[in-house]
């Protein structure tokens, strides 16, 4: 049955984020839904709306069923005076009878959009549950029922309703055929009837000398005695007795339906289809998967991409085919469109169902599928990650990795500004919080610089700004392995102003090769 019933349409349109209320509510009869109004959010010329200033606005379009818009608007006007909602600087209302429900909320500009949505999610009715009880009455008692329960009682009500319905109706034609007879009766003996209503000093005179010649009852007898002069016609007589046949077919009908539950069940099915074809529409409130819910991934196509992220934070996935091959003199084609003082700081090929990990300078890690990352063309600069992901405030990317699974290697090695290194088992980071995780616990003043896949096989190399180096063994008892939640041991010591600028792991017959900002280099074999 949940097969078929997804979940609630509501009137007002908007989502139902995620099946685990609706779920509740079909088999237990209770159940908290969770809904979303729906936000349009483009950036430059895709979903964002820039106005004459370039600042970013957030449409909306949608809201949950049952919030008023007009104290919608009026609550965030509030919390935005009360300092609860950050980023919004105007909030309008361009609704009309023509664009529907139309709210603009412009935000800063610098602010993240995907952080305000959020924001508006925690603090405003644009998320809220819906709270389902299948109350019914049932034999004069309230029961809460199940989905199947619910339909069940219905269709055996829709059942009562059809045979009491046409149990009236059966009475009703018995009655009206019985007086047709009789009528029928006074027509075959009319010269007889006619001279005994004439001989008869009273009504009641008449109507029993009728019930004596016709043999019929007292209701029949009536019938006659209000019958009009006209219907003596030829043409009337003819009229009541194929109305009399009529009738008598009718009455076979109601009680061959009352006699086959399979015509009773057939009239409910029939009823039920002429009012889909009646008031039927196209479902207006669309369910989303959430966090942990079935997606429809299955249903991308996996193929190989370009990815390439910014060094500000903007993520785009291009078609590999939108890259040719060139010899050695080509001067190459332009890959991204940036902003000015922006570089490319991530760019690999890799599968639209492979996950990315974003590791961030406050030590949080979040993740997303490469088909999550918007489509874009070569010249295109792509969307700000944060509009992607839930970043927090002033995070920002320190280091992305690619992996297909958790299995891809045993461990992951994370290291700080400030020398701290931690290694912990890959498979502990596997969690899909939209908000992140936390991927190490950092001291003060410090920053999450690197972040390496490897085994306990493997070689790490840190380098400080200074050009200090030093190298060591990933293994157990040189690195053991700790939680998510830790902070690492001491990796790296510094001089005064002196940091940790990179973490690699070491690749055996590489080289070690080091750039300064004075724009000296120096190739070094890993084996020194």
């Amino acid at each position: 049955v949940m097969g078929r019933v997804k979940g609630p349409d509501f009137p007002t349109a908007g989502l139902i984020v995620g099946s685990q209320g609706t779920a509740d509510a079909y088999k237990t009869g209770r159940g908290s839904i969770r809904m979303r109004g729906v936000v349009e959010v483009e950036e430059d010329s895709c979903e964002v709306e820039e106005d004459s200033r370039g600042r970013t606005s957030l449409v909306i379009t949608e809201l949950p069923y049952q919030v008023n818009h007009d104290n919608f608007i009026t609550s965030i006007a509030e919390q935005v005076r009360d300092g609860k909602l950050a980023g919004i600087s105007n909030i309008e209302d361009q609704s009309s009878d023509r664009v529907g429900l139309r709210i603009v909320i412009e935000i800063k500009r610098d602010a993240v959009a995907k952080v305000v949505i959020n924001n508006l999610y925690k603090h405003t009715q644009l998320q809220t549950s819906f709270g389902a009880n299948m109350l019914a009455i049932v034999d004069g008692v309230p029961r809460t029922l199940r989905l199947d329960q619910l339909i069940r009682y219905y269709v055996d009500h829709q059942l009562d309703v059809i045979v009491r319905r046409t149990t009236y109706r059966l009475r009703k034609a018995n009655e009206r055929a019985h007086i047709l007879r009789g009528l029928v009766k006074a027509l075959d003996a009319l010269d007889e009837v006619i001279a005994l209503i004439r001989a008869s000093e009273t009504v009641d005179i008449a109507r029993a000398g009728l019930i004596e010649l016709l043999d019929i009852d007292e209701i029949q007898a009536q019938a006659i005695l209000d019958m009009q002069l006209r219907r003596l016609a030829a043409l009337e007589r003819q009229r009541i007795i194929d109305d009399l046949a009529k009738i008598e077919a009718e009455i076979a009908d109601l009680e061959d339906i009352l006699a086959k539950p399979e015509r009773q069940r057939g009239i409910v099915r029939d009823e039920l289809a002429e009012i889909v074809d009646r008031h039927g529409d196209d479902r207006r409130t669309r369910i989303i998967a959430a966090d942990g819910d079935v997606s429809d991934e299955d249903l991308i196509a996996r193929e190989d991409v370009v990815v390439t992220i910014t060094e500000t934070g903007y993520a785009k996935r291009t078609k590999t085919d939108l890259y040719r091959s060139q010899k050695r003199g080509g001067k190459g084609v332009q890959g991204a469109g940036l902003k000015q003082d922006d570089i490319v700081a991530h760019f690999f090929v890799c599968s639209t169902h492979d996950l990315i990990l974003f590791f961030t300078t406050q030590g949080r890690v979040y993740r997303a599928k490469a088909y999550d990352l918007p489509e874009a063309s070569r010249t295109a600069r792509g969307q700000h990650v944060a509009n992607l992901l839930a970043f927090q405030p002033e995070e920002r990317i320190a280091q992305v990795i690619q992996i297909r699974g958790y299995t891809d290697a045993p461990y992951l090695v994370l290291a700080t500004r400030n020398g701290l290194v931690k290694k912990s088992k890959l498979t502990d980071f596997d969690s899909n919080r939209s908000g992140g995780i936390v991927a190490v616990n950092l001291r003060d003043n410090d920053e999450l610089v690197g972040a390496v896949l490897c085994s306990a096989d493997d070689d790490l190399l840190l380098v400080s700004a200074n050009g200090q180096s030093i190298r060591f063994s990933a293994t157990d008892e040189a690195l053991r392995p700790m939680g998510r939640a830790t902070s690492g041991v001491q990796g790296m010591r510094f001089n005064i102003d002196d940091r940790l600028l990179s973490l690699n792991v070491v690749r055996e017959g590489t080289y070690l090769l080091v750039a300064t900002s004075g724009g000296y280099a120096k190739r070094t074999a890993i084996e020194e």
